[in-house]
């Protein structure tokens, strides 16, 4: 059997695998078990037997816009220049929010129409990010800087701005706008740790530079610790010597 797909103004990102399956893209064949992104012509795919796949579309409107966010360049309009994702770093971070966005709008009891709106928009942000377009592109080339997902980027401006305050998971997924299950996927995705680990290191960061600038005939490192959110000084000082090689009693008296 012979299929094509036509997305017109979509863009489609799926995965086909079956024994003896085939897919023609642009005259070219691909390997369609790997993850792969079709925009403005039609794929073909030609199997004997049965295949297995899943797929999402999305508006090319939603890509340009979202694009656009997290590029700052107004003008940016996305343009396919390939069907693959850029590199392994970036299917990865795609794959784990490809299963946790399926697992939110196929099998969830819990979803609701925000939470359901919340996993399309974290899938529409990495697929921008992972597969081959003027977007990627640009990002190759230094234009602009590596950008994170919209709300990773305001969970770490919430944590940043709020880092001397009592501050827990469900503060920073209030402020990133994402339930906090959704806010743990996309910032471990798109950062490789939780935000309370990012608020940890923040913190830690903060206490390093008032103990290098601290009176030590004034201050205390129990002192700055408690500033910061850190009660417990033996795990304090056990985490600063992790992070920083040294321990706080010698940064401050350095």
């Amino acid at each position: 059997m012979l299929v094509e797909s036509d997305p017109r103004d979509q863009v489609v990102l799926g995965r086909i695998a079956g024994p003896r399956v085939t897919g023609t893209y642009r005259r070219e064949r691909i390997d369609t078990s790997t993850p792969f992104m079709v925009v403005d012509r039609p794929l073909e795919i030609a199997f004997t037997g049965r295949i297995a796949g899943s797929a999402v579309s999305f508006a090319r409107s939603d890509f340009d816009d979202a694009a656009r966010r997290l590029s700052g360049d107004d003008s940016l309009r996305v343009r396919a220049t390939g069907h693959g994702p850029v590199n392994e770093q970036r299917l990865r971070y795609w794959s784990r929010t490809w299963e946790y966005s399926r697992d939110v709008l196929l099998r969830s009891s819990e979803r609701t129409p925000l939470i359901e709106q919340q996993a399309r928009t974290l899938l529409l942000e990495a697929s921008l990010l992972t597969f081959s377009t003027t977007f990627t592109d640009a990002l190759a080339a230094g234009r602009p800087s590596r950008p994170l997902p919209a709300p990773v980027r305001r969970a770490k401006a919430f944590v940043e701005a709020h880092a001397a305050e009592p501050v827990v998971l469900a503060d920073i997924a209030q402020a990133a706008r994402l339930s906090p299950r959704g806010l743990q996927y996309a910032f471990r995705a798109a950062t490789g740790r939780t935000p309370m680990q990012y608020l940890r290191r923040v913190r830690l960061d903060a206490a390093r530079a008032e103990l290098r600038n601290a009176d030590p005939s004034v201050e205390t490192v129990a002192a700055i610790a408690a500033r910061w959110g850190f009660s417990n000084l033996g795990r304090f000082a056990a985490m600063y010597r992790g992070e920083f090689g040294e321990t706080p009693s010698t940064t401050l008296r350095s």
